[in-house]
């Protein structure tokens, strides 16, 4: 049950990836401009902060549903695992 659960949650985030690249455009026109985005990236661009993320969504996707993405984050996190290790084994009471 969890192979069909990663594949249908990781198709869903890679669909939905797909869904932002394609249509940003109309994203934009409905939610409106990110001003954040607009001041440090130029006027127009979010249109490409959403094709960005809709790239990221769907690289996410694949890797979840490969099995992938929790070696991958526990690698690109692994730096900060002394900031957290004082925290490890505790159980909150």
């Amino acid at each position: 049950m969890e192979l069909f659960n990663q594949i249908l949650f990781g198709g869903l985030a890679m669909a939905a990836g797909v869904a932002m690249v394609k249509y940003s455009f109309w994203l934009t026109n409905q939610t409106g401009s990110i001003g954040t985005v607009e001041r440090y990236m130029g006027a127009g661009s979010t249109y490409t902060f959403y094709k960005i993320l809709g790239i990221i969504v769907i690289i996410g996707g694949l890797f979840y549903m490969t099995g992938m993405l929790t070696p991958i984050m526990e690698w690109l996190f692994a730096p900060l695992a002394p900031i957290f290790a004082p925290f490890r084994g505790q159980n909150g009471s």
